[in-house]
């Protein structure tokens, strides 16, 4: 009992660092997990691997919920900020894939979203 405690202890460290470092990489407008592997000592595959192992997700789909949380945030807080500036700040390259992606994954576009976190 105590190994496993000590194993979701070190997947929980493992998962605080990388979500660290994708919110930070997010920071210079663009998201590379092989930097991200990088700093974290390991290759792109056994990240790859680890974070399967931890999440049952790809570290591409990690990555994408880590960034879409953060849009949220912004988008709830940050009623001011252009849509287009948030999808930058959060590791898109143009407002148009940020949108798709938003969507995909919320059912919801960004504006509408933000509308509905205004009148809550």
């Amino acid at each position: 009992m105590s190994n496993l405690r000590w194993q979701n202890n070190s997947h929980q460290k493992f998962l605080d660092r990388l979500s660290s470092l994708i919110i930070s990489e997010m920071a210079s407008g663009r998201v590379s997990l092989e930097s991200i592997a990088s700093e974290m000592f390991i290759t792109r595959g056994q990240l790859t691997r680890r974070v399967k192992a931890i999440t049952g997700l790809t570290t591409q789909q990690y990555a994408m919920q880590i960034r879409l949380n953060s849009a949220c945030k912004m988008l709830s807080n940050n009623l001011d900020m252009l849509i287009s500036e948030i999808a930058f700040r959060c590791g898109f390259e143009d407002a148009t894939s940020f949108s798709r992606a938003f969507r995909r994954e919320y059912e919801i576009s960004p504006l509408a979203y933000r509308n509905k976190q205004r009148f809550k």
